[in-house]
């Protein structure tokens, strides 16, 4: 008689504590519903894009940072944006020049950078040579 008591108070305890979890992951998943996902880490990048040849600020290129449109760079080349992250590690940089020809062609820049980097960018591209 012991030995069944034992096993359904061992049995009761299994219960209850698979019980407990699953009553502890419905309240979590619940609060999420209701309150949405906990705020990120604000990143306010910051920086200047310049001609790799030159040295020069370029004007109207686009500054994305992991699939985010941050900026597009000013007359002297700067940009400055922010927005909400989750894992902040390391970032793709992204440059792409949206105003074609108006100050000349420059390749594509893509590259990463780690979260420390993010204020005060210094990145240079390339101009495109027209072949004559």
């Amino acid at each position: 008689m012991k030995i069944l008591e034992r096993v359904r108070n061992k049995k009761q305890r299994i219960l209850r504590a698979l019980f407990g979890t699953f009553s502890a992951t419905a309240l979590m998943f619940t609060f999420q519903a209701c309150y949405g996902m906990p705020p990120g880490i604000l990143l306010q990048p910051r920086g200047q894009v310049l001609d790799a040849e030159t040295g020069e600020p370029v004007e109207g290129l686009q500054v994305n940072l992991w699939m985010h449109p941050i900026d597009t760079t000013d007359h002297e080349g700067y940009f400055a944006g922010e927005f909400q992250e989750y894992s902040p590690v390391e970032y793709r940089v992204d440059v792409i020049d949206i105003d074609s020809t108006v100050n000349g062609l420059y390749e594509r820049l893509d590259t990463t950078i780690s979260a420390e980097q993010l204020q005060g960018m210094e990145l240079k591209v390339q101009r495109i040579h027209e072949d004559s």
